[in-house]
């Protein structure tokens, strides 16, 4: 399955198989949407936001954890909420450097995997999806059942699809885990010492991937026949791919290096003149 074929599958997937209440059938296309922006919005003002953004991240994940830990020990919702949102924010805002290598250590370990993805797993992979043929979907468990329970749960289909390429690739297992280490390990030292170009690597590499899919979801949803022109010169495709995130690239440098200099000439104006000496 390709790219663009998986990216298809999951639309079709949240808009046919979800039961939606009455009136909220634009909820999918609304998700598009804000995906679409969300990765323009890395694409040209990434590296710049980047600190907010975590921030605002992090501010979400503690108030979310701070919810699930109110209902664990019975205290009061909105003030445990507040206090792990708060603490949340801080932490994300003053540790972001290395929730940044962090990220761009994801961004490695992806990268890699995909490389070994198109260049050795595609046949077994295809063949495991061939085994059990889906219709273009991916199936979701049924209402009210536990995925952890449900046999064709994520979880379950992955270590399946984990097992299959193991059997049936030679040193996958070792190949897989030695490829997420050296690359998670690269991404994070290259995050820790160039801040700057880690900023703008991962804010093109996710803008690209977010308004990629977005994009081919909207494709496929409006125009089929430009998708399917797409799929079939993959060339161009991935030229395209590969000139938006340059541009990307270009544009979020740019933007660190302004703030770098902004940063260098108030520092510099705010030093007290040296007094001439006497003679």
């Amino acid at each position: 399955m390709s790219p663009e074929e998986v990216v298809v599958a999951l639309f079709r997937t949240l808009t046919e198989q979800l039961t939606l209440p009455e009136g909220y059938e634009w909820t999918p296309l609304a998700g598009l949407g804000a995906l679409t922006v969300c990765g323009l919005i890395l694409l040209v003002r990434g590296a710049k936001w980047a600190p907010a953004m975590a921030a605002l991240a992090f501010l979400a994940i503690g108030g979310g954890g701070g919810a699930a830990l109110a209902n664990a020990i019975g205290t009061p919702l909105w003030p445990t909420v507040g206090v792990t949102g708060v603490v949340g924010f801080i932490l994300g805002l003053t540790m972001f450097r290395f929730w940044q290598a962090l990220l761009l250590a994801s961004c490695f370990i992806i990268a890699g995997l995909s490389t070994y993805y198109a260049r050795g797993l595609t046949p077994a992979v295809e063949d495991f999806l061939s085994s059990t043929p889906q219709n273009g979907q991916l199936i979701l468990p049924a209402a009210g059942e536990v995925v952890g329970d449900n046999p064709t749960g994520a979880w379950t289909k992955a270590q399946e699809l984990w097992r299959h390429l193991d059997a049936n690739v030679p040193n996958f297992s070792q190949t897989a885990w030695i490829l997420i280490s050296v690359t998670g390990l690269a991404g994070l030292i290259f995050g820790l010492l160039l801040p700057g170009v880690s900023r703008a690597l991962w804010a093109a590499t996710f803008g690209t991937l977010f308004f990629g899919v977005g994009v081919t979801a909207g494709l496929n949803q409006f125009t089929p026949d430009a998708l399917a022109w797409l799929k079939t010169n993959t060339d161009w495709a991935w030229t395209i791919v590969g000139a938006v995130w340059c541009c990307s690239m270009a544009v979020n440098l740019i933007a660190c290096r302004k703030k770098k200099n902004a940063v260098k000439s108030d520092n510099a104006d705010d030093e007290p003149k040296k007094k001439p000496a006497l003679a």
